[in-house]
């Protein structure tokens, strides 16, 4: 592949419609290459069904994308969101079967908990006309019913609209062991990165701490998000040298689901994750005049 320069932009935390995003590939595709990305990566949450048509429409534009999932798991009492890259969808090898089982028993966990908070939300006097429009014949997942419950007027937000499933019983989401994740991952040749280590809302901060007890329990993460779109340049600065200082790799990504929800992709510099995009053999460049530039801690 050509070198990339040191200031390409890049991408590789981006959502689609396959989980909770609204982005379409085709939309999602068009936007990449309007503003000049030369490498992301598709990280839905708990399923790879978009990965295909944005790589293959990327290809024709002249981006590489790179497969990845955000994969929910549980350790420690909470949930954590880990991104893994570099394993395609239609990875049929023994290695990556424990890979694929992982995603299978979430897809399957996630239809059963979405049917059974439909069923319980419109059996407390709560009709849901509208999931089947917005399911549009992909897998039931929760995010669908929590949409639904919002356009119907039970919910006004994705928040109360949870809220709403709890209270009739439900449940909206499923999760893995953290080990079995990581583990399944990297036995696929895959890379486990810790999505988004300091953000502060439901999925919680990581700290040091945290990272020192999984080391020691033998979960050896591959990277750390550290350039993240609600990173201040102290937190970015903070995890890029946590990940330094454990030799780990660094991630560079926005999050986008949408266009400008929350935010539109997010033109990274490549040299911020260059050793983790050498992993897929996508060089990049120096900076002319520093040769230290991947050391950069601006979150910007």
């Amino acid at each position: 592949m050509t070198t990339l320069s040191h200031d390409a932009k890049i991408d590789l935390h981006l959502h689609t419609l396959a989980s909770d995003g609204a982005w379409t590939p085709a939309a999602l595709v068009d936007h990449l290459a309007a503003n000049d990305f030369k490498v992301v990566a598709v990280c839905d949450h708990d399923t790879q069904r978009s990965v295909p048509e944005v790589t293959r429409r990327a290809a024709r534009r002249g981006i590489t994308v790179i497969p990845g999932v955000e994969v929910t798991s549980r350790w420690n009492g909470r949930q954590w969101h880990i991104l893994v890259y570099g394993i395609s969808p239609d990875d049929a090898r023994p290695e990556s079967r424990a890979f694929r089982s992982v995603l299978a028993d979430l897809d399957a966990r996630l239809m059963e908990v979405a049917e059974d908070s439909r069923r319980k939300i419109e059996a407390s006097g709560r009709p849901l006309p509208s999931l089947e429009e917005i399911n549009a014949g992909r897998p039931l997942w929760p995010y669908h019913v929590l949409c639904s419950a919002i356009r119907e007027g039970h919910a006004v937000n994705l928040k109360t609209a949870a809220e709403l499933v709890t209270e009739v019983g439900g449940t909206f989401t499923a999760d893995e062991p953290l080990e079995r994740v990581v583990e399944a991952a990297q036995q696929a040749g895959g890379i486990a990165v810790m999505a988004h280590p300091g953000r502060a809302d439901a999925v919680g901060i990581m700290t040091e701490e945290d990272l020192a007890k999984m080391f020691a329990e033998g979960i050896r993460l591959d990277g750390l998000e550290a350039h993240y779109r609600s990173h201040s340049e102290e937190q970015t600065a903070a995890f890029r040298a946590l990940a330094r200082q454990h030799d780990m790799l660094i991630s560079c990504g926005s999050d986008s689901h949408a266009p400008r929800h929350p935010v539109d992709p997010h033109p990274w510099r490549a040299d911020w994750a260059r050793d983790l995009l050498d992993r897929f053999a996508i060089p990049v460049a120096i900076a002319p005049d520093e040769p230290a530039a991947s050391d950069d801690t601006s979150a910007t």
